[in-house]
């Protein structure tokens, strides 16, 4: 055992201990905020790995975010260097097209398909395709693109197009949407492409039309470890399902039915009821808080006690923290604009090395846009956490899309981006539709005759591309230096006045972060497809600021920690929201306003800060029930500390 595995076992708890030696068999962890989750798991797959040094078989650790993947990777590798190409440590989605890639042929799948990641290129996939259908006499038009919205939803609920019919109450639309679908995914099949949703769909048709697919897995990977399991959805719950079949149950899910806040994409309690009624797992449960104070660890569990839909027997977090007092303040104000002047005014005091360790927590973007206007009236350096899930400069727009054109090259939806992000960079008028007609006619590759065009324009920068271009179409095997020297020159057609980072230099650091972590994924250097691949998987944020303030929705908080925490908005119909209150609203969704907002409390590791104001929009609103439900005294005046 390394050293520093053995001083990682040392340091935990009893019950931690007992998570991380867990050996066979099924394991459901029940683990609150702050209670060490990933220091479990990640001790865990280090201590198989270290007493299973001489064999060679690898772990399955599926993780709902790319981020949380990479830092149990990085913290695996701390602890036993050399061993984390043992494992696979990723999303649901980078399995599936990790299974897609290897096993995909066996249903039509090649090994290097494009996923589809943005709904307007899929909108357009459809679109083009309909139009064809209709030409050759199909019952359909292009306005069918309505039906892409319903054929996620059964995508996403793992319907194929033959099934499709039977889950609609109206025949003829029923008929429809099947016809639309079977199109649609034609289209992808056609352009050896997928969407999210059909990744789990395929993989789970995989397993299930090759058995041997899913036995090949088991015997490869013989564990299997589940982060977050809380937020599955029934789709991906189902995979699980197919590539265990009915013995393998050596399945370790860590999981807080209390931090269940993703209900409205299919995350329930129920998956939780449903792996301990097919895997029969024994229960452990982490209870230890090393995160919060010890009054905000009473609010919370005073909170989360309201609701019904709890694993039976659930134990109350304990705070290792002692109780220094001053961890809870509450501030009232009339209006929502003094509610934002009065947050932004008190950050501004604080010292500016706190200022990077500061969140303000909001139900919703809408409600932390004042906010911010204000701290950057005080000249408070501050960002809204906004998912980016596609390179928006068009310098690494062009770049994406041509490397993806010399994988697939008849790929008129990226073609189309493709010659869009030219014409921006360069400043000429290519069109792509007289292009696509020209390339048709001549029967070049659309990369190809792009090139030629470009080569044509007598434009400088237009010709550079063009020369970048023509090198893919000739060797794909150089793709990796060619990519290097053409980003070194794209990122010299942006260059600002000012010298500052312009949109491609952010670019740049996010295509570096996500090629590094593609590349610690797969445990060697990634070929084009894979790469492609993982870039289309991961989100587009180039590093945050060190020392600027960060405003995040609840649900873009979860699984991060803040030294001081603000939670804006605590007032009735706010958080909770007015749709959770109506009379006809189910109780499940109050119950996730709860959790959101035990959620959002349990992130603090020094002070939670929770503000109201009495009006939003000119409506009078009462103080948040969940106040009461945490047993704060109510405030005397704006500055009291609970």
């Amino acid at each position: 055992m390394t050293d520093a595995l053995r001083a990682a076992i040392d340091r935990l708890s009893p019950t931690q201990r007992q998570a991380a030696e867990w050996g066979e068999g099924a394991s459901l962890v029940l683990a609150g905020p702050g209670v060490g989750k990933t220091t479990v798991l990640t001790a865990r797959i280090a201590r198989i790995l270290d007493s299973s040094r001489n064999r060679n078989f690898r772990i399955l650790a599926l993780t709902f975010t790319t981020k949380a993947g990479d830092e149990m990777r990085d913290r695996v590798e701390a602890l036993v260097p050399g061993l984390t190409d043992r494992t696979f440590i990723g999303t649901f989605h980078s399995f599936c097209a990790q299974i897609l890639r290897q096993h995909g042929s066996h249903i039509g799948i090649k090994p290097d398909f494009g996923i589809y990641d943005q709904d307007d290129d899929r909108r357009e996939l459809l679109r083009e395709a309909l139009d064809s259908a209709a030409k050759q006499g199909e019952p359909v038009s292009p306005d069918d693109t309505r039906w892409l919205r319903s054929i996620d939803q059964l995508r996403s609920s793992l319907v194929s197009p033959e099934k499709t019919s039977r889950h609609f109450r109206d025949t003829v639309a029923g008929e429809r949407a099947a016809r639309v679908y079977a199109i649609y995914e034609k289209a992808l099949r056609d352009n050896n492409a997928t969407d999210f949703n059909g990744m789990i769909l395929d993989a789970c048709r995989l397993a299930h039309t090759v058995p041997a697919v899913a036995v090949r897995t088991r015997q490869s990977y013989p564990y299997w470890l589940i982060d977050e399991f809380q937020d599955t959805t029934p789709a991906q719950y189902r995979l699980v399902r197919f590539f265990a079949g009915d013995d393998f149950k050596n399945v370790f899910a860590v999981a807080d039915d209390d931090q269940i806040i993703y209900q409205w994409a299919g995350a329930s309690y129920q998956q939780i009821v449903r792996f301990r009624e097919d895997f029969s797992p024994s229960l452990i449960q982490l209870v230890e808080n090393r995160r919060c104070p010890a009054p905000v660890v009473q609010a919370a569990n005073n909170l989360i006690a309201h609701n019904s839909d709890r694993t039976p027997g659930k134990e109350q977090l304990v705070s290792t923290i002692p109780d220094s007092g001053g961890a809870i303040f509450q501030r009232v104000y009339s209006t929502e604009s003094e509610e934002a002047e009065g947050i932004a005014a008190e950050i501004a005091a604080l010292p500016v090395t706190e200022r990077g360790h500061t969140a303000i927590l909001g139900r919703t973007r809408a409600v932390l846009q004042p906010v911010l206007e204000a701290l950057k009236t005080h000249g408070v350096a501050a960002s809204i956490a906004t998912r980016r899930d596609r390179f928006v400069s068009p310098q690494f727009v062009w770049l994406q899309s041509c490397l993806d054109l010399a994988l697939r090259p008849g790929d008129r939806q990226v073609f189309t981006t493709m010659t869009a992000a030219a014409n921006r960079i360069a400043g000429i008028e290519l069109d792509s539709a007289i292009l696509l007609a020209e390339a048709a006619a001549s029967g070049a590759g659309y990369l190809e005759h792009w090139a030629l065009s470009a080569a044509a324009s007598q434009n400088d920068v237009a010709q550079k591309l063009s020369a970048f271009a023509m090198r893919l179409v000739r060797s794909r095997s150089s793709w990796q230096q060619t990519t290097n020297e053409a980003m070194q020159y794209l990122l010299s057609t942006a260059e600002t006045p000012d010298g500052g980072i312009s949109d491609a230099g952010e670019d740049r650091a996010a295509w570096d972060a996500a090629a590094r972590a593609i590349r610690a994924e797969k445990g060697s250097q990634p070929d084009l497809d894979e790469l492609l691949q993982g870039m289309k998987l991961r989100p587009k944020e180039p590093p945050a600021d060190p020392t600027a303030v960060r405003l995040l929705t609840i649900h873009a908080a979860k699984g991060l920690e803040f030294d001081f925490v603000w939670l804006m908005g605590m007032a009735e119909s706010v958080l909770p929201s007015w749709q959770s209150l109506k009379a006809s609203a189910p109780p499940s969704e109050l119950e996730e306003e709860r959790r959101n907002c035990f959620v959002g409390i349990t992130r603090t590791k020094r002070t939670l800060t929770l503000t109201r104001a009495e009006q939003y929009q000119g409506y009078r609103k009462s103080p948040s029930r969940f106040l009461a439900e945490m047993n704060l005294p109510e405030p005397t005046n704006s500055g009291e500390n609970s």
